[in-house]
C-alpha cells in the first residue's frame, strides 16, 4: 500500500494486517487464524497459534484491540509503558496508539480480537466506547490481571463469538456486538474493583503513572518538564524526583523516549526523509534531530532505517 508522503503509516484493520501479525496457515481453525477475511469489513478473532515470532512493531494502530492470555507470557509496548501479561491477564489497546510486541515465552498462548470504530458505530451500547470504559483512554490501566473465574467468563464469550464467525449468520455483526459489550463489562468489573477503590490521588506511584500517560498523550507538541508539573499541579523539582525514583530516568529522558519511539515508527513504516521526519517530530532542524537521534539510540536515523529494513 503506497503512503502518503507527509503521513506517518497508520495500520487499518484490512485484510492486508494479516500478513503483519501471522507467519502463514495454522494448526487449528479458530476464528480467522486462517483468513484474512473480516467480519463485517471491521472485526477479526484469532488465536496466537501462528503469531509471527519476531518483534512486532513499533507501530500505530487505527483499531481496537482485546486480548486474554491463556499461558506464558509475552511484553507489550504500548506508549511509554511496557507490561508483562501472564495467563489470565487482559490486554486493550484503542486507535491512535505506538504499539510493540516481544519476547514471547515458549508457552505464551492468548485469544485477541481486533476491531475498527466503524465495526462498532452501529450499536448503540457502543457509542462512545472509550468514554465508557476506563482502560480504553490514556488514564487508564490497559492490561491487568482477572481471577481465574473472571478470565473463565471471558474465554466463554470469545468461544461464542468464535461459534458465530464460523456459522456467518446474517445477524453475525449484531451478535459479535453484545459479545463485546458483555467483555468489557465483565473486565469494567474487575477494573473497577482493582483500581478505583483504591487511594491513588495522593501516591507517588499515581504522579508517576500519571505523567507517563499524559506525556503519551502530549509528547509531540509539549516537551518541557516544566509545562508536565503544571498539568499536575506539582513543582518540577518533586516531579522529577517521583519520575527518578519510579524509572531510573529523568522526566526529561522520559519524553526524549517517547519522541524517539515515535522516530523509530516514522523510519520503519514510512518512506518520509530524514529531513521530513524531523519536522514532523517538531525539530528545528534536521541536524538537530540527527544529533539527538544518534545520542539516544547508538546509530542515526538513517543507519537505524537500514539496519531494521535490511
Amino acid at each position: 500500500m503506497k503512503i502518503a508522503q507527509n503521513e506517518i503509516k497508520k495500520f487499518q484493520l484490512n485484510p492486508a494486517l494479516y500478513n503483519l501479525h501471522k507467519e502463514g496457515l495454522a494448526e487449528t481453525d479458530f476464528g480467522l487464524d486462517n483468513s484474512k477475511e473480516l467480519v463485517g469489513n471491521g472485526f477479526g478473532l484469532y488465536s496466537t497459534d501462528n503469531l509471527k515470532k519476531n518483534r512486532l512493531g513499533p507501530i500505530k494502530t487505527e483499531y481496537f484491540r482485546i486480548a486474554l492470555i491463556r499461558a506464558g507470557n509475552v511484553t507489550l509496548d504500548i506508549g511509554l509503558e511496557t507490561y508483562y501479561p501472564i495467563c489470565d491477564s487482559i490486554v486493550f489497546g484503542f486507535p491512535g496508539q505506538v504499539f510493540s510486541l516481544y519476547d514471547q515465552g515458549e508457552d505464551f498462548f492468548a485469544y485477541y480480537m481486533l476491531f475498527t470504530d466503524e465495526f462498532i458505530a452501529d450499536s448503540l451500547l457502543l457509542k462512545n466506547i472509550k468514554e465508557q470504559f476506563p482502560f480504553l483512554s490514556y488514564a487508564g490501566v490497559q492490561s491487568f490481571q482477572l481471577t481465574k473465574e473472571e478470565a473463565y467468563e471471558i474465554e466463554n464469550f470469545i468461544m461464542k463469538i468464535n461459534n458465530e464467525v464460523k456459522s456467518k449468520r446474517n445477524d453475525i455483526v449484531s451478535v459479535i456486538q453484545l459479545y463485546i459489550q458483555l467483555i468489557l463489562i465483565q473486565a469494567n468489573r474487575s477494573y473497577e474493583y482493582q483500581f478505583l477503590k483504591q487511594d491513588l490521588p495522593a501516591s507517588n506511584n499515581a504522579l508517576f503513572k500519571k505523567f507517563i500517560k499524559l506525556v503519551n498523550q502530549h509528547f509531540l507538541t509539549v516537551r518541557k518538564v516544566a509545562d508536565y508539573a503544571g498539568m499536575l499541579h506539582v513543582s518540577s523539582d518533586h516531579l522529577n524526583r517521583i519520575i527518578k525514583f519510579h524509572s531510573q530516568k529523568t522526566a526529561h529522558e522520559l519524553i526524549d523516549e517517547m519522541i524517539i519511539t515515535e522516530a523509530k515508527a516514522y523510519l520503519l513504516h514510512t518512506e518520509l526523509s530524514i529531513a521530513e521526519i524531523a519536522y514532523k517530530l517538531e525539530f528545528s532542524d534536521p541536524s538537530h534531530f540527527n544529533k539527538f537521534f544518534k545520542k539516544l539510540t547508538d546509530n542515526t536515523p538513517l543507519q537505524y532505517r537500514s539496519r531494521t529494513s535490511s
